[in-house]
């Protein structure tokens, strides 16, 4: 097993994460997993919840009907506004 951070090929197994293999780098110290797993939602889903929040729906009632936790959506939706006020400033100062 090769460390990511030094690539150093001195590593020893260090118990497991999550149901995973740990690997510890006698070299440089760092502790690391085999395969990195993609966490998050896809870009399919979180257009999805974006919609249905801009057709009036309630961040609840699309938790129940998509499976996503409501607090995310509401994440989700923070985010794109900060980036529309950036977009409408812009356009009101220089029309």
């Amino acid at each position: 097993m090769e460390c990511p951070r030094c690539h150093s090929n001195k590593t020893h197994k260090y118990g497991h994460q999550r149901g995973k293999q740990r690997y510890k780098c006698n070299e440089c110290g760092r502790q690391f997993i085999e395969v990195k797993t993609e966490r998050g939602y896809d870009e399919k889903t979180k257009l999805l919840c974006l919609k249905m929040y801009l057709n009036g729906m309630g961040f609840r009632a699309i938790e129940r009907v998509t499976g996503v936790h409501h607090t995310t959506i509401i994440g989700w939706v923070k985010k794109i506004s900060l980036r529309l006020k950036d977009v409408c400033c812009f356009t009101l100062i220089n029309p």
